[in-house]
C-alpha cells in the first residue's frame, strides 16, 4: 500500500493578536510533504530535473501559483539538482498555445518567469510541438507514443499538478499531466481522436490553406499522405470549407485509457523511480486550465497531496474532492461532467502497473 502525504489548505487562525503566523502559509507547509514523503530523495547532484506544470492560456486565472513552483525548485536545488519548469504545446497550428514562443508569452503573462519560479522555463516538445522520442507500446489503443524530448532527456521529473475537472478526462490530475502534458502533438492527437485526418473531396474547394499550414508537407493533390502526416490538426483549424474530417473525438473510458497508456510510455522512458507527484487540490475549477478563462471553483480548497505513486496521489485527490460538497455558485452541480469517466483513469492505471489505488494518508497539518 502506497503512502500519500497531505498538507491542508486551512489556516486556523482565529485570534486577532495571533494574526502573524507565516507557518500557516501553504507555501511554507509544502516543505513538509516534500521532505517527509522523500519524493525527491532520488535526485542526485547534477541531475537535470523537469518540473512539469500547466501555464494555462491567455485569460486563465486559476492555474497553479508560481510561488509553489518556486518552492519546489528550491527543494530540488537543495538536493543538488538542476531544475527547469516545463510545459508542452497544444494541438493545432494557429493559436499561441500551439507553439513554444506562444507558450512562453502565456507563461509570462500568467506570472511564470525564470525569476518567479527560480528556474529556467523550457517548452519540452520544441518550437512547434513535434520534438519527441518515439516509444513503442503494446497498448490496447496506442502502439507508439512520442514523449516530449526534454522530458525524455531529464534525469528526474517532478509532476506539479493543479487538480481540477476536465471536459474529456473527467479530472486533470497527475495521470493527465503526464499522459497528455508530457507528449508531443502527434500523441495528443492520438489520445483525443480515433482516426487520422482526411479530406472530403466533395467539400474541398482547393483553397490551399491546408497546404500552407501543414508542417510535414503531408498533403498531395488535396489528399493527406498518412505516412507523412504528424497529426497536428492544423489542417482542420484552417479549413473554412470544413472539408478536413477529424473524428471521432473521444470521450469516456476510451480517452481515459489512452491517457493512461501515454502516461505509461512517459514513465517507462524516464524510469518509474525518477518521478515525484504533487497534486494541488486548490481552485478546483469545472474546466481545464487549457481554457482561456477560469470559472468559480466547484469546492473549497483542500490542500496538497504528495506521493511517489501516481495512482495513489490521484486517488487520494479524487477521494478528497468527492467528499466535499459542491459550492452553491459553481457551474457544475454534479461532481463530474456526465460524459466523462475519471474512475477509469485510476482503475486502468492500476491495471497497467503504474501504481496502487489503495493508500495510507499521512496528514501533516
Amino acid at each position: 500500500m502506497s503512502e500519500v502525504f497531505f498538507a491542508s489548505a486551512e489556516a486556523p487562525v482565529t485570534e486577532l493578536e495571533k494574526w502573524y503566523q507565516p507557518e500557516q502559509s501553504l507555501v511554507y507547509k509544502l516543505e513538509r510533504p516534500i521532505d517527509e514523503s522523500g519524493i525527491l530523495d532520488g535526485i542526485s547532484s547534477g541531475d537535470i530535473v523537469a518540473i512539469k506544470t500547466h501555464f494555462g492560456d491567455f485569460g486563465t486565472t486559476k492555474t497553479l501559483r508560481s510561488v509553489f513552483l518556486r518552492k519546489i525548485a528550491e527543494k530540488v536545488k537543495e538536493r543538488g539538482g538542476k531544475p527547469f519548469v516545463t510545459e508542452t504545446t497544444g494541438l493545432g497550428m494557429t493559436k499561441d498555445r500551439s507553439f513554444a514562443v506562444g507558450r512562453l508569452l502565456i507563461a509570462e503573462e500568467n506570472g511564470y518567469t525564470q525569476q518567479t519560479v527560480s528556474a529556467p522555463i523550457v517548452i519540452a516538445d520544441g518550437l512547434i510541438g513535434l520534438d519527441g522520442v518515439e516509444v513503442r507500446l503494446n497498448g490496447k489503443h496506442l502502439k507508439e507514443v512520442y514523449v516530449a524530448k526534454a522530458i525524455a532527456e531529464s534525469d528526474f521529473v517532478v509532476v506539479a499538478t493543479h487538480f481540477k475537472l476536465h471536459f474529456r478526462a473527467g479530472v486533470g490530475g497527475s495521470l493527465k499531466n503526464v499522459g497528455v502534458g508530457c507528449v508531443t502533438k502527434t500523441t495528443k492527437y492520438d489520445i483525443h481522436v480515433a482516426n487520422p485526418p482526411r479530406i472530403d473531396k466533395e467539400k474541398c474547394n482547393e483553397c490551399g490553406k491546408c497546404l500552407e499550414v501543414c508542417p510535414s508537407d503531408a498533403i498531395a493533390n488535396y489528399e493527406i499522405v498518412l505516412e507523412k502526416c504528424v497529426r497536428c490538426a492544423g489542417c482542420g483549424e484552417v479549413c473554412e470549407a470544413k472539408a478536413v474530417v477529424i473524428e471521432p473525438w473521444l470521450l469516456g473510458e476510451e480517452i481515459a485509457e489512452r491517457i493512461v497508456e501515454a502516461a505509461k510510455a512517459v514513465i517507462e522512458t524516464v524510469g518509474k523511480d525518477n518521478f515525484a507527484y504533487l497534486n494541488f487540490v486548490l481552485d478546483v475549477t469545472p474546466h481545464c486550465d487549457c481554457h482561456p478563462y477560469s470559472g468559480v471553483p466547484v469546492i473549497p480548497d483542500i490542500g496538497i497531496f504528495a506521493s511517489k505513486d501516481i495512482v495513489s496521489v490521484d486517488k487520494a485527490s479524487f477521494d478528497a474532492y468527492v467528499r466535499e460538497k459542491n459550492v452553491e455558485r459553481s457551474l457544475l452541480k454534479e461532481k463530474f461532467w456526465e460524459w466523462t469517466s475519471p474512475e477509469r483513469l485510476i482503475s486502468y492505471a492500476e491495471e497497467l502497473g503504474l501504481g496502487e489505488s489503495k493508500y495510507t494518508l499521512n496528514k501533516l497539518f
